[in-house]
C-alpha cells in the first residue's frame, strides 16, 4: 500500500503549483502594448478595462492595474483620472509595503509571484514624477511642487525601509542566513530637481528656481554610472531668470522589464554555493547544519533595457527648425539602479526559499523511496521535484505601460501664438510620428508641451 500521507503531500503541491499564481502573467499585455506603440490610447484603454473585467489583473496586482490606467490617462490628457489611479497606485504600494515588513517570515516560504505586488522603487517615483505632470498641465503649480518634492523625500526614506525589512526577515525562525542591509546610493533625481525649477521659475521664484538647477546637475555629476550621456542644453544652459520659455518634454521608448536568471544551488557541509550568471552571489553562503550533496534550482528577475526606436527628437515652430530634443533621463538606468538594493533582498528570500524547499523534497523523496519500491516510487519522487521545481519561477511583473526615456528642449520665445510640430526620426532621419500643436499661446508663465511616442 502506498502511503496517503505521501500522495497528499504530491497532491497539495500539484494544488499549490497551479492555484497560487506562481508564474507571472505577461501575455495579456501583448495587444495593450501594440496599441500604446502606435498611439491608440483609447484603444489600450478599453483593453485595460477589459483585462481586469477578465480577471487577468488578480487582487495582488492592484498596484499595477491602477499604474496602468493612471498612465494611460495620462497619455490621452485626462490629467484628473491619472491622478486619481496614481494616488491609488501609491496608496497601494505604501500599504503593501508596510504590510510586507510584518509578514516577511511568510515570503520566505512562497513564491513571489503569490503575493501581492508592491512596486519597484523606480515606479513609485515615477508615480510621483507623472502626477506632478499631470498638475502641471492642470495649471496646479503648488500641488505639482509637492509632488516633485515626494520623489527626492521617498529617495531619503529608502535606506530606512530597507533595514526595517532586512531586520524583519533576519528575525524569522524559517531562515538560513542572514542578509545585509545594503545602502540604495541613489538619493536625488535628475527630472524631479528639473522640473521643481521650472516651477519655481513660473512662479517667479528665481533664488528657488537657481537651487533646483544647482541640485539636478549636483545629482547628474554625482551619479555618473546613471546619467552616463553628455548633460542636455536644456539643463547645462538653461536660467533661473526671468525670461519668456517654451520648455518642451517627450517621453519615448519601452518600459524596463524584468527578465529570469537561471541559478543552482549546491550543498556541502554547513555551507552553500550559489551559481549564476550574474556572478551575483560569489562566495559561499554559511548554513549551519547543512549536509553535502544537494543540488537545486532558482530564478531570480533582473532589469532589461528594452531600448527604443526613436533616433532623434526635432522641434518646429511655425514650419521653422528650432533645434534637437536631448535625452535627460534614461528611466530604465533608473529602475536598474534603485533596483540593486531590492535585488539583494529578493535574492536572499529566493536562495533561503529554495534551500527549504530543496532540502523538504529531498528529505520527502527519501521517504518515498523507503517506503514506495520500484517504478511508482521513482515516479512519486519526480513529481515531488516537478512540484518544487515548478514553483520556483522568478517574479517579472513591472509596470510594463510607463516609457523609458525622457528628452527635453527649451527655447527663449516671445509672447504670442505658435503652431508647435515635434518630429520623431529613425536611424535614417526618417519622420516616425509626430505631434503637432496649434495655436498655443505662449506667456510670460510656464509654457511646458508634452509629446510621447512608446516604441
Amino acid at each position: 500500500m502506498i502511503n496517503r500521507k505521501f500522495l497528499l503531500t504530491v497532491y497539495l503541491g500539484l494544488v499549490l503549483s497551479g492555484c497560487a499564481s506562481i508564474r507571472t502573467n505577461t501575455d495579456f499585455y501583448y495587444p495593450i502594448l501594440t496599441d500604446l506603440k502606435r498611439g491608440e490610447y483609447n484603444l489600450a484603454a478599453e483593453k485595460i478595462d477589459r483585462a481586469e473585467i477578465d480577471e487577468e489583473y488578480s487582487n495582488k496586482d492592484r498596484v499595477l492595474l491602477h499604474l496602468d490606467k493612471g498612465i494611460i490617462y495620462h497619455y490621452q490628457g485626462e490629467y484628473e483620472r491619472s491622478n486619481k489611479e496614481l494616488e491609488k497606485a501609491e496608496l497601494a504600494i505604501e500599504e503593501l509595503f508596510t504590510k510586507s515588513i510584518s509578514k516577511a517570515a511568510i515570503s520566505l516560504l512562497l513564491n513571489d509571484n503569490a503575493l501581492a505586488y508592491s512596486g519597484e522603487v523606480y515606479e513609485d517615483l515615477y508615480i510621483n514624477i507623472f502626477k506632478a505632470l499631470n498638475y502641471l498641465h492642470l495649471r496646479k503649480f503648488d500641488d505639482a511642487f509637492v509632488e516633485v518634492h515626494r520623489v527626492n523625500n521617498k529617495l531619503q526614506e529608502l535606506d530606512v525601509k530597507y533595514e526595517e525589512e532586512v531586520k524583519s526577515l533576519n528575525e524569522s525562525e524559517d531562515k538560513q542566513f542572514d542578509i545585509q542591509a545594503e545602502k540604495i546610493d541613489y538619493y536625488n533625481n535628475v527630472l524631479s530637481h528639473y522640473l521643481s525649477h521650472l516651477i519655481y521659475r513660473a512662479d517667479g521664484a528665481y533664488d528657488d528656481s537657481r537651487i533646483s538647477l544647482e541640485k539636478a546637475k549636483e545629482a547628474w555629476e554625482t551619479y555618473p554610472d546613471v546619467y552616463n550621456y553628455e548633460m542636455p542644453v536644456a539643463l547645462a544652459e538653461t536660467t533661473s531668470e526671468r525670461g519668456v520659455f517654451l520648455n518642451i518634454i517627450a517621453f519615448v521608448g519601452k518600459a524596463p522589464i524584468k527578465e529570469p536568471v537561471g541559478a543552482r544551488i549546491t550543498t556541502f557541509d554547513d555551507f552553500v554555493v550559489v551559481s549564476d550568471p550574474t556572478e551575483f552571489y560569489a562566495t559561499p553562503i554559511p548554513i549551519p547544519g547543512i549536509k553535502y550533496g544537494w543540488n537545486f534550482k532558482f530564478e531570480f528577475p533582473q532589469i532589461i533595457e528594452e531600448g527604443t526606436e526613436v533616433y532623434g527628437i526635432e522641434v518646429l515652430i511655425d514650419s521653422v527648425y528650432y533645434g534637437e530634443m536631448e535625452l535627460l533621463e534614461n528611466m530604465c538606468n533608473i529602475a536598474a539602479k534603485t533596483f540593486e538594493t531590492e535585488k539583494g533582498i529578493t535574492y536572499f528570500k529566493t536562495v533561503a526559499r529554495a534551500v527549504l524547499k530543496g532540502i523538504g523534497s529531498s528529505s520527502l523523496g527519501r521517504t518515498i523511496k523507503k517506503d514506495v519500491k520500484g517504478t511508482l516510487g521513482d515516479i512519486l519522487v519526480g513529481v515531488v521535484n516537478v512540484v518544487v521545481d515548478a514553483t520556483e519561477n522568478a517574479d517579472l511583473r513591472s509596470w510594463r505601460t510607463m516609457p523609458g526615456y525622457c528628452f527635453v528642449a527649451e527655447f527663449q520665445m516671445e509672447k504670442g501664438i505658435y503652431n508647435i510640430e515635434i518630429r520623431f526620426l529613425n536611424q535614417f532621419g526618417e519622420v516616425i510620428s509626430n505631434k503637432t500643436i496649434e495655436k498655443y499661446k505662449v506667456t510670460s508663465r510656464l509654457n511646458l508641451v508634452e509629446a510621447v511616442h512608446l516604441n
